[in-house]
């Protein structure tokens, strides 16, 4: 063959690589020299060089990856021992206590739950994920105690991993990861026991990594990580619905901004819908809650509290405005000295990450809403935000070109840096509140006045548990508990006494109060003290009927109708039967008589009296109320699970659909001709 033909035969067989195999290559740099278009072809493909397991361990075993997550397991093990963290369910200031698995499982599934008076509210993703992960672990309280105590090399471990893809040697990726990890908002939101804040942390790292792959990836296995980036978002939206939020306002807007044509941006498209769609999808049926109380976007999930407004430390990553969580300056200072020195473009996508963080945390820190279940109206807590804002930051000094410098000079920089970094994180975890809780069996319901400005609570069962104060309450619910509990602590008996007439029609049977009240004097004759203390308050017996149903005859009945609450003489008949669902027999009686629920009437509820449907009343201004005949029958009440049922289905078939997508396929080998 002449030098001509050769010649164009060699340029054919580059193009035929440049095109076909160029796509099945990884955009992160390999050890390996890539193939030259101008050296001969021998005809043979090179094979991969493949490591036997041993090797591939030990490989590991020496990484700066693996040395920087054994340091941060003994910083968590040292701060748990010293805050006594260890053997038990962690509980305190915004974690309440979580329930065993099969409570876990049956509040999530549940359509109506009886809190605050009862609700028929979805309930949120997050005890879901807790289940699930509480399955594996050997329960939700052990999977929120690995988050809460081991979140630091969790985080860690997470940043270290999702920077595989950046030119970036292992070395420099483990002390980023390590200052990341170690950020003292996150240690302080852990010790007061905020688990968004502590998720947010884990899964930032990998999740922007994820985006950054929808964003620029065009092979095909662009669906797969799509819906591995839409699962994961879903789980931090399950904690964090702010964060989740911001992450997918960041994805449309690096869509905007970065430039794709033809395929690659057909794709991205594709990618993006499929991000944001099956992230809201797999939430469902939350959403709907979301849209309907966005002030759970400000407040975030967890135990109602009161919320200082944010001061200008939000620009040194400070949440509450103290010195140990300013420290975190350090990252924000890296930054900076990093763009001033050291600019690259790929620091952009860095320092748009932290801007979007501190204008979320801006707006999250000085918007002031009631919580979901009513209370003093305050800002939320900005600990999310600033975790983005922390991520922009470690990628801006990340995706640094670092000039040459001497060890002698950073060495000792960066090792007061980590220092300072640790001590103001251990400081944060230490001092929460965080706690490992006491579990006191009690049943029944309960009237718990609690210290502080936040309204009442009705219990039922042991006590509140992750979860109850994430339930949106029915009607005038929040209303009502925000009176009584007015009512309960005024010098006024007869307000006094209409409000535990009222607490009983609840189906209450105890109250507690603070240990200074005067409520047993203003109510002596409704009230007994047993001489039992609960914390810091006593706990007193109503003496009135108490059950959650009640048999009120005709007269009492029309009261029922016109009035805003039972008086204090009322006296119904108890009814042996437990909310929402339950068959009971009624003997004959006058015409006019009603089953009164304890629970707001709200749409869902349903009665049959002897197998027809009959319309609900409405007792005392907001409970249920069941028409009788005057002959015997057999009334059946429930509530629809129709709704909810149907909603968890299309969850789980999108949840499915995720999680099959997002299995990795065998890659190809080579393309023989196109497609």
């Amino acid at each position: 063959m002449d030098e001509p033909s050769k010649s164009r035969l060699q340029g054919l067989k580059s193009l035929h690589r440049f095109v076909f195999e160029r796509s099945d290559r990884t955009e992160r740099p390999t050890p390996s020299p890539r193939e030259s278009a101008d050296a001969p072809d021998t005809g043979e493909t090179p094979e991969p060089v493949r490591r036997s397991p041993r090797e591939r361990a030990l490989s590991a075993l020496r990484s700066p990856g693996t040395a920087m997550t054994a340091v941060l397991v003994v910083f968590a093990l040292v701060n748990a021992l010293i805050a006594n963290r260890f053997g038990g369910t962690l509980a305190g200031g915004r974690l309440l206590p979580t329930a065993d698995l099969a409570t876990t499982w049956s509040d999530y599934l549940s359509a109506w739950h009886a809190v605050g008076g009862g609700t028929g509210s979805p309930a949120s993703p997050s005890l879901v994920v807790l289940a699930l992960l509480g399955s594996v672990l050997g329960g939700p309280s052990v999977a929120v105690a690995a988050l809460m105590l081991f979140g630091v090399p969790l985080a860690g471990l997470s940043a270290y991993l999702a920077t595989r893809a950046v030119d970036a040697s292992p070395l420099r990726r483990a002390l980023v990861a390590g200052a990341y990890a170690l950020l003292p908002v996150a240690a302080i939101s852990a010790g007061q026991g905020r688990l968004d804040v502590v998720v947010a942390h884990v899964l930032v790292p990998p999740l922007l990594a994820g985006i950054a792959a929808v964003i620029r990836r065009s092979d095909g296995q662009w669906l797969g990580t799509a819906c591995l980036t839409a699962f994961g978002l879903a789980v931090l939206g399950a904690f964090a619905p702010a964060v989740h939020l911001s992450l997918i306002v960041l994805a449309l807007l690096a869509h905007v901004l970065v430039p794709g044509n033809g395929l690659r941006g057909r794709r991205r498209a594709a990618g993006l819908v499929a991000l944001v769609l099956l992230s809201v999808a797999c939430l469902l049926p939350w959403p709907v809650l979301l849209l309907s109380h966005p002030e759970v976007l400000v407040h975030g999930l967890g135990a109602r509290v009161v919320e200082q407004p944010a001061s200008v430390l939000l620009a040194a990553l400070s949440a509450d405005g103290s010195a140990v969580g300013a420290l975190g300056v350090l990252l924000v200072l890296a930054a900076i000295l990093a763009l001033a020195i050291c600019w690259d473009a790929r620091m952009l996508a860095g320092a748009g990450v932290a801007l979007l963080g501190w204008l979320t945390a801006v707006v999250i820190g000085t918007v002031s809403t009631e919580p979901l279940t009513g209370g003093v109206a305050s800002p939320g807590w900005t600990g999310g935000p600033l975790v983005l804002v922390a991520a922009g930051c470690a990628g801006i000094v990340l995706f640094a070109k670092m000039p040459a410098l001497s060890w002698k000079i950073t060495a000792p920089v960066l090792v007061v840096g980590l220092l300072a970094l640790g001590g103001a994180s251990a400081i944060g975890s230490v001092s929460g509140p965080l706690r490992v809780h006491q579990d006191a069996p009690a049943s029944g319901t309960r009237m718990v006045l609690e210290p502080g400005p936040q309204p009442a609570r009705l219990i039922t069962g042991s006590g509140p548990r992750f979860g109850d104060d994430d339930l949106a309450p029915a009607g005038t619910a929040a209303d009502w508990l925000r009176q009584v509990d007015e009512d309960l602590r005024s010098d006024d008996s007869a307000r006094v006494r209409r409000a535990l007439a009222a607490v009983a029609a609840r189906g209450a049977d105890h109250v507690i109060v603070p240990a200074n009240s005067r409520l047993p004097e203003l109510a002596y004759d409704m009230v007994v003290d047993d001489g039992r203390l609960t914390g810091p308050g006593r706990e007193l017996r109503l003496l009135l009927p108490a059950t959650p149903v009640k048999l009120v005859g005709p007269d009492l009945s029309r009261q029922a109708q016109t009035e805003p609450g039972p008086a204090p003489e009322a006296r119904p008949l108890p009814v042996d039967a437990e909310l929402p669902s339950f068959t009971v027999r009624i003997s004959e009686g006058g015409t006019g008589r009603a089953l009164v629920l304890g629970a707001e009437n709200e749409p869902g509820w349903y009665a049959t009296v002897n197998g027809e449907r009959v319309p609900l009343g409405t007792a005392w201004g907001h409970q249920v109320a069941v028409p009788l005949p005057q002959q015997a029958a057999e009334v059946q009440v429930g509530y629809t699970e129709l709704p909810r049922t149907t909603l968890l289905v299309v969850q789980a078939a999108v949840v499915l659909f995720t999680v099959i997508a997002a299995i990795p396929g065998r890659r190809r080998k080579g393309v023989t001709a196109p497609r």
